[in-house]
This record gives structure tokens, sequence and C-alpha cells, in this order.
């Protein structure tokens, strides 16, 4: 019998509100510090099936490379194009050669946490055996930051991990998350979320961030504290599932993150903005916490479709989603 194959998916997500707040030690300064975001069907897959020798072989689909390593010991150094599947198997040290497929729904550099929801499904795939997830979430993240090269946060991988509404929170024991009931259909139906196919790289702004206020920039902390109140008033919106307020928060989170990082959005994005405005969008932001390719837009109710036309006789690519509860599933096959 051919040894088992192991699949894994993980979903990406929208970022609401909150962003750069989850990153170490930012959000000790912060009094009430927390960031939201929402899963979406949009998923990170792997399939991984031993093989009876130390090779390991690696597909991404998604990025369209394929690598063959003649073992663990052979695996390269930070530079090559499957810097995060690599790093994740340094980590865990699988025991035996192994053939590695992945892909990912999230165009790469989107902002919707395509790494992240990949480092997850990743890693439940290597695990292959009970254990505590909230483990995954700390090693996850430091194997991302490894990859980069600069300081991330927290908030990508629970929304992998456990799926829905996440409210994440630093605790006493560290970064904490907790899931928000909230009608996912009728969330759905008031978003609208496009790409618009030039990736940003967020890691960029948020370093700058990070280091203005840990230089003690009084300006900078002054609005890092409006993003933290927006964001625990989205929060309490969400919960009592007052779904109209939450579009006002929404917009109020973009106009407090563009006084922060003025760079954030560009000319063909503010443009976006201004079309998906006239056809029945009340607010958007960029996704991620300091801009990747993707608009998210919160529209009034029943203008979905009405806005999602515009983007798209704009030329835009509007990417079909809908927000779900489920997060990492891994499964034998």
């Amino acid at each position: 019998m051919p040894p088992a194959m192991i699949k894994s998916t993980a979903p990406t997500r929208i970022d609401l509100a909150g962003g750069t707040l989850d990153i170490w030690p930012l959000y000790l300064l912060l009094e009430g510090a927390s960031t939201l975001n929402a899963a979406i069907d949009l998923y990170a897959s792997v399939e991984l099936r031993p093989r009876p020798d130390r090779v390991i072989r690696v597909e991404s689909r998604d990025l369209g490379v394929q690598a063959r390593f003649s073992s663990l010991r052979a695996l390269p150094r930070p530079g090559h194009p499957l810097d995060l599947i690599v790093e994740t198997l340094r980590f865990y040290q699988p025991e035996c050669g192994l053939d590695i497929v992945t892909d990912c729904q999230a165009p790469a550099g989107s902002g919707i946490g395509g790494s992240s929801a990949l480092a997850i499904a990743l890693s439940g795939a290597l695990l292959r055996r009970p254990h505590p997830r909230d483990r995954l979430v700390p090693a996850a993240k430091d194997i991302e930051t490894r990859v980069i090269g600069t300081p991330t946060g927290w908030q990508d991988y629970f929304p992998a991990l456990y799926g829905g509404v996440q409210s994440v929170r630093p605790g006493g024991a560290g970064m904490v998350s907790e899931k928000i009931a909230v009608d996912l259909k009728q969330l759905s139906r008031r978003f609208v979320l496009c790409f618009t196919g030039k990736p940003r790289q967020s890691g960029i702004n948020n370093w700058s961030v990070m280091k203005k206020a840990l230089d003690g920039n009084r300006l900078v902390m002054e609005k890092l504290s409006r993003i933290a109140h927006v964001t625990r008033e989205m929060d309490r919106a969400l919960a009592q599932g007052r779904i109209d307020a939450v579009g006002r928060w929404f917009d109020e989170e973009w106009r407090a993150r563009r006084a922060l990082a003025p760079g954030i959005s560009t000319p063909e994005m503010d443009r976006l903005i201004a079309l998906a405005r006239r056809h029945g969008a009340v607010a958007a932001k960029t996704c991620g916490a300091g801009g990747g390719g993707c608009l998210a837009f919160f529209v009034r109710e029943g203008a979905r479709e009405q806005v999602t036309a515009a983007l798209r006789n704009h030329g835009a690519r509007v990417l079909d989603f809908r927000f779900v509860n489920r997060g990492l599933r891994v499964s034998r096959a």
C-alpha cells in the first residue's frame, strides 16, 4: 500500500482593523490594542506524501516553481524562491523524504495573508498528529519573520487556524484571539474585494512606523491610539450585529491609517476607491497593515453587484469570495 497522502487547507483573510498593532512591542505601548480580521474562502493548500528515501521534492503551483533537494541537509539558505516552505521544513525536521505540492488562491502580494495561511497549512500537514493548535501560531510567526527579514504581527495566523471573525488581543500569557459570533452571510453581502495587480510590501511601512513609535514620536503614537480606538468600536459593532456601523468604523480605520502612512495608497487605488464610492461603496481600505495589492470595499446593502460591475468595467480584477467559519483542516487521503 502506498504511503498515505496528507491534505491540508487554511483560509486567507481580510484585515478589518488594527493592523500593525499586533507587532511586538507596539501593543505593549497602547492601551486596549487589538486587531480584527475575518477568514475568507480563498485557501492555501498543501498535499504531502512521504517518500521511502530522504529526497524532498517541492512544487508551488501558484508560483510555478519546482525544486528537488537530496535531503534536509541540502535545503538552501535564505534567498530561495520557496523560502517559506524551506524554512518550515527546516523547523519541523520531517523524519523521511517528502513530495510536497502547495497552492494558494490568493494572488502573491495581495495583502490577504496568503503566506501566513500557507505557513499554517504546511505546519498542520507536517505535524500529522494530535497537537495543541495554539503552538502553531508562534512557530509560524517566527518562521515568516525569518523569511521576510522584518518584524511581523500575529493576526494573520488566527483566521487561518480557527476561521471566522477573529478579535486578536494581547493577554497576560501573550497574544490571544476570540472568535466573534457574526452572521457571515450578511457580512459577505457587504464586502467587495479586488486585486489591483500591483503587489506592495506592507512590512516596509510597518517597520518605519514601529521605529518612530519606539523613538517616542508623539504624533505617530497619537495616530496608533486612534487606530486602536477605532478597532475597539468596530469590535463592539460586530459583536452586537450592527453591520452598518462596521462600515463607519471601516472608513475611520482607513482615514487613520492614511494619516499614519500617507504613502499607503497609490493613485490607481485612489481612483478605484472613488469609482466604487460612486456606485455604492461607503468605505474602502488596502488589505495588509501597510498596504497589499488588494482593496476591500464595504458597500451599502444591495450594492455589491453594482460595485463589482463598476470595478470590472474599469479593468480591476474582482475576487469572488465569502467569509467562512472554518479554519485549518488536515486529512489523510
